[in-house]
């Protein structure tokens, strides 16, 4: 669809910090503390995005809104941009009019508000992280989040197109639909994952281990167990992102043996780059951070400890890695794994 050539407009500047958030949760058999990122305060949290919505476009719509500053709505209009457009990135064009990508940019708008989201070194509007955040740009340059109407309008010069997105954004937000993402709010300046992964919840229990989901196992024989507590976190990583995971609490890694690790590839019939690549940039992983997989070179979220992908010496994608691909995560907790079987930490980190 032809789009409009705006001329830039400066950058909204977020620069405001709030006092890093803490607040201590006490019970006899839990005790949480969460601890808030700092950023600026964007308002009311976004509500859940529909089941309609590809899960593991989520964490994209929720960063791109929480960089650019959309509000509460950011992320389902952005949904419905998308949905409207490529119908979740099945129609990549290019189209009549010559717009192409994701997102259908005109050439010219993606030469003022292309960016290279996924810091990859490319501004590629085939790339999901890249377009989407430059949806955002262009719709916050157009009046967004005050006036939805004339920025989608400016979007597409139709006002059809604007009623479709409306709709689409509405029926994706609609209260009480289920989510496939975690809890998410819209917050400032993240810039790879928003929301809720961008907080992070201490527990204390139960300290015990669970069995993965067989559907998400692909390691051969009885799927082997995580920690409890992080079991949410891992279940919801593993469907997000279509993943399936071949090792877990078990012995000869030098941090899987107390059930807070994973080693992950993507499920059968899926590329590297639409799924372990997607989660390990929501995590916060970055791929110039890559040679050390950990905080602070890492941009990562607080829950995560360290990730093992491109770059790190045997892990990654098969370019990367050969025969031993695989996408490796790890939780924070009170002692950084164990190579052999070890009790349950103390305390693990996980996503709200």
């Amino acid at each position: 669809m032809e789009k409009s050539g705006l001329k830039p407009s400066p950058r909204l500047l977020l620069g405001v910090p709030l006092a890093s958030l803490g607040a201590l949760v006490g019970g006899l058999m839990v005790l949480a503390l969460f601890l808030g990122v700092a950023r600026p305060d964007c308002g009311e949290p976004a509500a859940p995005l529909g089941s309609e919505v590809p899960a593991r476009l989520v964490p994209i719509y929720d960063a791109a809104a929480a960089r650019y500053g959309l509000g509460a709505r950011g992320p389902a209009i952005l949904a419905g941009v998308n949905s409207v457009e490529t119908g979740f990135g099945k129609n990549l064009g290019p189209s009549s009019a010559g717009a192409e990508g994701w997102m259908q940019f005109m050439p010219e708008s993606w030469a003022t508000y292309g960016v290279d989201a996924n810091r990859d070194g490319v501004r590629d509007p085939n790339n999901p992280w890249d377009a989407i955040f430059a949806a955002a740009r262009l719709l916050r340059a157009s009046g967004a989040p005050g006036n939805w109407h004339d920025a989608l309008f400016s979007y597409n010069h139709a006002e059809w197109y604007v009623e479709e997105v409306e709709g689409a954004a509405a029926r994706f937000s609609r209260p009480g639909g289920e989510s496939p993402s975690a809890p998410v709010s819209a917050g400032c300046g993240a810039p790879a994952a928003a929301g809720s992964l961008n907080r992070v919840l201490r527990l204390y229990s139960p300290r015990a281990f669970k069995a993965l989901p067989a559907r998400l196992w692909a390691g051969g024989g009885a799927p082997e167990s995580v920690d409890a507590r992080i079991w949410p976190d891992a279940v919801w990583l593993l469907e997000a992102f279509d993943l399936r995971v071949t090792a877990a609490r078990e012995t000869g890694h030098n941090t899987h043996g107390d059930g807070t690790a994973m080693d992950m590839v993507p499920a059968a019939g899926q590329s590297w780059d639409a799924t372990a690549l997607q989660a390990a940039l929501a995590l916060g992983w970055i791929p110039s951070c890559g040679w050390n997989g950990s905080a602070p070179v890492c941009p990562l979220v607080p829950a995560i400890q360290f990730i093992g992908y491109n770059g790190y010496e045997g892990h990654g994608d098969p370019e990367h890695a050969g025969r031993n691909a695989h996408l490796h995560v790890s939780w924070r907790s009170s002692e950084f794994g164990c190579s052999d079987l070890c009790p349950p930490r103390e305390w693990v980190e996980v996503f709200p």
